[in-house]
């Protein structure tokens, strides 16, 4: 919090776009009225909805004039263009934002009605305890599915701005209650979205029926995951019938499972075809409107977790290769290989990563530098000359060494850093 007392130039002359608040303390107009007010009337971040004007001097009405010449036309200028409507007024009084708030949380209450949750439980709630089975309800209710959630946050992003535009007047006291429910619920829905992964949502499934689902340690300093290899999806569908907030269990596997694909895509491109099965399944999910539309999107996640996910989390420890390497081995892999030649294929893939790693990889921006990234190309192409004759004919090469050399780039920023984990020691 900073106070600063300005006259004269100070007033109009200065640039601050964090001023929130400017008091006029004396009668002034005109040009000057204006870059007065336009010290608090400046974006900043995400937070600022708007300045400010504390008049002592009652300058309202030379305001209107003021804006009528020198902005785009008031409530009473106007710049006479026609059939145009005059632009909105910049000014707006207490009352006037107060009003608009209240507008704003009734779109709130009938858009919670609609999902079959009243927002009065949570105001009105006697105690602790009321309030916290209110939250859970409401959160479970907003979950339907993806765009009901979408659209809950959107209008409480706008009560948010315009009950954070009117505080801490006293118009803005009639709407505080009701504001931290709206609050509350949204919070409860964000707490976790950047940190939440599968094992997170499984985990606290099980603890809502008590479901025993085997824990591994993850041996990276992480937290505990649930080993998904090992997971009795069947348990799991009926620990998911009994639930009581299946809307946000469902929403929370999603946003993990999303979570995880990216993370999956990102190691090895040619994961993209589950990315997209995941995309089909969520768009079912979006369009359903009943619980009957939830329970058939989680037993669709649920059997593609068990039968594509899982197994392909799997994949390089079956093929002998980390995790790096099998995204290499992929990109190089045709069908109707021999087993001699995915060998070979193996062999080559391990080399060029090896080779790379070793010197060029370890580079710093290394993709800055038109020398490296020559010899990273050149290192990768020779590699290649090493897959079977057979299969992979001369004129194919020079399109696979790019396909590879993109990977390269896109997962390997240089100075021993990879999508797949730090090497340069």
């Amino acid at each position: 919090f900073r106070l600063a007392f300005v006259c004269a130039m100070w007033i109009t002359g200065f640039d601050a776009p964090c001023v929130s608040t400017v008091y006029l303390d004396k009668p002034i107009k005109g040009h000057t009225l204006m870059q007065t007010i336009a010290r608090a009337n400046r974006v900043y971040d995400d937070e600022k909805e708007n300045g400010l004007i504390v008049d002592y001097g009652n300058v309202y009405q030379r305001l209107e004039e003021a804006y009528s010449v020198y902005g785009e036309g008031g409530k009473k200028g106007g710049s006479g263009g026609g059939d145009k409507p005059d632009p909105e007024f910049p000014i707006e009084k207490l009352e006037e934002m107060a009003t608009e708030l209240d507008a704003a949380i009734s779109v709130m209450y009938e858009f919670l009605q609609e999902v079959s949750f009243d927002l009065e439980t949570m105001t009105h709630a006697d105690s602790a305890m009321e309030k916290l089975k209110a939250l859970g309800e409401a959160a479970n209710a907003v979950s339907l599915n993806e765009t009901v959630r979408s659209q809950f946050e959107i209008a409480a992003r706008n009560v948010f701005r315009k009950y954070k535009a009117l505080y801490p007047e006293v118009q803005a006291k009639p709407f505080t209650h009701r504001f931290n429910a709206i609050e509350a619920i949204y919070n409860q829905l964000n707490k976790k979205v950047m940190a939440a992964d599968i094992s997170d949502v499984i985990m606290r499934l099980q603890q809502e029926v008590n479901m025993s689902v085997a824990l591994k340690n993850s041996g990276s300093g992480e937290d505990d995951y649930v080993d998904l290899s090992n997971l009795d999806f069947d348990k799991l569908r009926a620990a998911f019938a009994k639930s009581t907030q299946k809307n946000k269990v469902m929403f929370d596997l999603q946003e993990a499972i999303d979570k995880k694909l990216q993370r999956m895509v990102r190691e090895n491109p040619v994961r993209l075809e589950f990315y997209e099965r995941y995309k089909e399944i969520i768009a079912d999910y979006n369009a359903g409107k009943d619980s009957q539309a939830v329970q058939k999107a989680f037993d669709d996640l649920n059997d593609f977790l068990k039968e594509q996910v899982t197994p392909e989390m799997d994949r390089a420890m079956r093929e002998g290769l980390d995790e790096e390497t099998l995204a290499v081995y992929d990109l190089l892999r045709k069908p109707n290989l021999t087993k001699k030649e995915k060998e070979d294929v193996k062999k080559v893939a391990k080399t060029t990563l090896e080779v790379l790693k070793a010197e060029k990889l370890k580079v710093e921006r290394w993709l800055e530098s038109t020398q490296v990234s020559a010899q990273v190309k050149v290192t990768i192409d020779q590699s290649l000359q090493y897959l079977p004759q057979a299969s992979y004919p001369d004129e194919e090469l020079a399109d696979i060494g790019m396909v590879v050399y993109q990977h390269i780039c896109s997962n390997y920023k240089g100075a021993g850093h990879s999508t797949y984990g730090y090497f340069g020691a």
